[in-house]
């Protein structure tokens, strides 16, 4: 069971796992191309027409996590702080989450449902992790959750699991005031 800190926890994206994770990669899929070159009768080292395609995939992949928004995260005992995509921060409390979970190990993400996006600090706006597109996985999302990309996220997937599981349980606990009174 992993020891779970109640102060600061700042979880951000690794350079050398995202390195790694393109190196796997490519382990992968580079004998599927020398495959696909001895099929069409090239040499299977002959790294063209499929070299360039691999090397821009190579380097498409950490571009692309660079611009995702929503790292670097901090949680704290008061509230869970992320980073908007444009850049600047939004705290948003505890209380006033509805769920707050990763899912995924392969692509894992964060799913962060807000109940009133008007509390949040800075008050958060709709679109603000909203994008239009057929790749982006903001459409059919309701409003009111924020989706982020977690992958090679440090100090580890599981710690952050750990750590929103025990927090959202702590809000769980709490004994809610008594409108009455």
């Amino acid at each position: 069971m992993t020891k779970v800190d109640a102060g600061d926890t700042w979880f951000r994206r690794s350079r050398w796992r995202v390195l790694a994770r393109v190196a796997c990669a490519g382990l992968v899929v580079l004998p599927a191309f020398a495959l696909l070159s001895v099929a069409f009768g090239n040499a299977w080292y002959h790294p063209l027409p499929h070299g360039p395609i691999l090397l821009l995939a190579a380097i498409r992949y950490p571009v692309q996590l660079r611009h995702q928004g929503g790292l670097p995260i901090r949680l704290t005992r008061d509230f869970l702080e992320l980073t908007l995509p444009a850049g600047g921060t939004v705290q948003v409390d505890w209380a006033d989450l509805t769920r707050a979970e990763v899912r995924g190990r392969i692509s894992p993400t964060l799913i962060v449902d807000i109940a009133d996006r008007d509390r949040t600090r800075p008050v958060l706006d709709r679109w603000d992790w909203g994008r239009v597109g057929v790749w982006n996985r903001a459409r059919g999302r309701n409003s009111q959750e924020v989706h982020l990309s977690v992958v090679a996220v440090t100090p580890n997937l599981h710690r952050l699991r750990v750590e929103l599981a025990h927090r959202m349980a702590g809000v769980a606990e709490e004994p809610t005031p008594d409108p009455t009174t």
